[in-house]
């Protein structure tokens, strides 16, 4: 049985021990402000938000003039006029030349477009709204998804730790039993009872250690570290005093409010409107301020310049059906961001209603196994010291010592299944930032 013993409980106990040396314990507030800090995800969203910036500040270049160079060099196969001609005088011949050379400098400037520009603007603003607005849920999707992983090894060691204790009462028990059938007090089923009941908690804690690494591992991988750099080190603890609300009115409001996603939708709507007013756009007419000098030479090195000014007024009488179809695409896309943000609130709305439900069972959950708990704790007690003095039957107390395992598991879970909860309510509300961490989780308020 000893050596039973070795083989199932050294491994696991080798990785609970030896890593937990003396550490700087890990506070859930410190992984989140490094996660935030290197894992890829920030990396993407941050460059959503500048690429939609770079948008912005393209769309507001339109409203400034354009300056443009251009030049030429061309070899014609007969003589060409060097300059354009603006008169004809028999006694100065215009000048031929098979080699001719351009250089022009061109300015124009947009004074109406039907407001098109203003629409390209007010989309790109949108859409650098709604980057920015992505940004945050990626934010709080990967703060939500590191608080659920910090609590999930929290919950586990403190499994493996009810698993541990478990196996030390039967490991007590087991030598109980042994000395009272070694001096003929008991039968020989009371020792193989024993043996079971320590051989299946042994192997339940080999089992939940096997958990623990994996939770340990998936922690340290968001962290971008090692995948056994967390193995055994101290986490700080994590607890939420705050009682669920009974109203559920104001969480709702507050999430349709400053959701992060429904921002984000919200924008696209925005956008899409823009691009409808683009699109309308189209149908009115384009009024352009233009000026233009020229410089023209040819291989004899003769240079003349000149300019030009005016004012250019363009009307499109047939596009093939291109206004047509912006307009019909800008509706879609309009119809399409509505119906969007009216199925995205709708989700929110569930997922308020969802953590509440978690955080209000999970609550009464601990208050009811905390008094379990208590309750089983003083059974097996008073079945252990019955069972000492020989008028207590074995049976009962290896029943009393399961219960208290099953009801500190369970209890674990419960109050980490809370704080999660809470976590997912801040998430849906929009709160849910490093900040929040600090002063509602490792503070306990």
């Amino acid at each position: 049985m000893r050596r039973l013993l070795q083989v199932l409980l050294l491994p696991s106990l080798a990785c609970l021990v030896s890593p937990l040396r003396a550490q700087t314990p890990l506070t859930l507030g410190d992984a989140a402000a490094t996660v935030l800090r290197v894992h890829p995800t920030m990396a993407a969203a941050e460059a959503a938000v500048a690429r939609a910036e770079s948008g912005g500040r393209e769309a507001r270049s339109a409203l400034l003039p354009s300056l443009q160079l251009d030049g030429s060099a061309m070899r014609f196969e007969e003589p060409m006029v060097i300059a354009p001609l603006h008169g004809f005088d028999p006694t100065h011949p215009p000048r031929f030349d098979n080699t001719l050379y351009q250089g022009a400098a061109s300015l124009s400037y947009t004074l109406f477009d039907g407001g098109a520009r203003r629409a390209r603007i007010g989309r790109a603003d949108r859409l650098t709204a709604a980057a920015e607005a992505g940004a945050a849920a990626a934010t709080q999707a990967l703060l939500s998804q590191l608080a659920q992983s910090y609590l999930r090894v929290l919950a586990t060691r403190e499994l493996v730790a009810a698993h541990r204790a478990r196996v030390e009462a039967m490991a007590s028990e087991r030598s109980r039993a042994a000395q009272t059938f070694e001096q003929g007090r008991a039968a020989r089923l009371v020792l193989l009872r024993a043996d079971a009941a320590l051989s299946s908690a042994a192997s339940d804690t080999v089992q939940a250690t096997s958990q623990l690494q994996h939770a340990e591992r998936t922690l340290a991988r968001l962290l971008t570290q090692d995948p056994d750099a967390l193995r055994g080190r101290p986490l700080a603890p994590v607890r939420s005093d705050a009682v669920p609300p009974a109203e559920r009115t104001a969480p709702l409001t507050l999430a349709l409010a400053h959701n992060a996603e429904v921002q984000r939708a919200r924008a696209q709507v925005a956008a899409a409107e823009r691009t409808q007013a683009e699109a309308r756009a189209a149908w009115l007419p384009r009024l352009q301020l233009a000026g233009r000098f020229t410089e023209y030479a040819s291989s004899q090195g003769v240079e003349t310049g000149e300019w030009q000014g005016g004012v250019q007024l363009g009307y499109p009488l047939f596009t093939g059906g291109a206004r047509l179809a912006a307009g019909d695409r800008a509706q879609a896309e309009l119809v399409a961001a509505r119906a969007d943000l009216a199925a995205l609130e709708l989700r929110v709305a569930d997922a308020v209603d969802a953590a509440l439900s978690a955080w209000a069972a999970a609550h009464a959950q601990v208050a009811a196994l905390t008094a379990v708990l208590a309750q089983a704790q003083e059974v097996v007690r008073v079945e252990q010291l019955a069972l000492r003095q020989g008028a207590g039957v074995q049976s009962d107390y290896l029943l009393a010592e399961a219960e208290v395992f099953r009801a500190r598991a369970a209890l674990a879970q419960a109050r980490y299944t809370e704080v999660g909860a809470r976590v997912e309510l801040a998430r849906a509300t929009g709160e849910l930032s490093v900040p929040w961490l600090h002063e509602n989780l490792e503070n306990g308020q």
